[in-house]
């Protein structure tokens, strides 16, 4: 069922083995910081650009309803005060932090994401479309080792609680 206030979410997600050789010197990125609250759906962000200043501070509820596809998700989000998300910070959470970068590859905008901390090494690319067909229509990046789309070890929900041995065994899995 959907709620007033989301809104359908359609995208792709490939692994990389590392950054695009065009984004390796850029400091053109915005660091994301997700707390996944414990206990809920519910995600914390703050967005920084690269010099710190922050861009962004929301609440998002993210889920896959049964009746969707891999490719879709139900996203609702809440933008936060400062006072709001001070607040919220102190709730217990697991926290994933990553750079990500935008990238033209041919007519294709996608959004790359460069994992830190325990996730340090892995690589995500995604992209967005308005609607399923021209979602399936975008070609496999030749940039990319695989397309994860469909895993759902890949989502942030997910990642968040991997260690970094555990990611390493994953990305080792999927890559062989």
């Amino acid at each position: 069922m959907a709620h007033k206030y989301a809104q359908f979410e359609l995208e792709r997600r490939w692994l990389l083995a590392a950054l695009p050789d065009a984004l390796k010197n850029s400091q053109d990125f915005q660091l994301i910081e997700d707390r996944y609250l414990t206990g809920t759906p519910l995600r914390l962000r703050r967005m920084s650009d690269a010099s710190g200043q922050v861009t962004a501070l929301k609440l998002t509820q993210k889920y896959q309803a049964a009746d969707q596809s891999a490719y879709a998700t139900t996203i609702t989000n809440f933008y936060l005060d400062e006072a709001s998300y001070a607040l919220l910070e102190t709730l217990p959470a697991k926290v994933l932090v990553k750079r990500r970068y935008k990238l033209m590859d041919g007519r294709f905008h996608f959004s790359i994401d460069q994992f830190n901390g325990h996730l340090t090494g892995l690589v995500l690319a995604e992209i967005e479309q308005p609607d399923l067909a021209s979602l399936v229509a975008i070609p496999h990046p030749i940039f990319a080792r695989r397309e994860v789309t469909t895993d759902p070890r890949f989502t942030g929900g997910e990642l968040v609680g991997l260690t970094a041995n555990q990611c390493l065994q994953l990305v080792r899995e999927i890559s062989n």
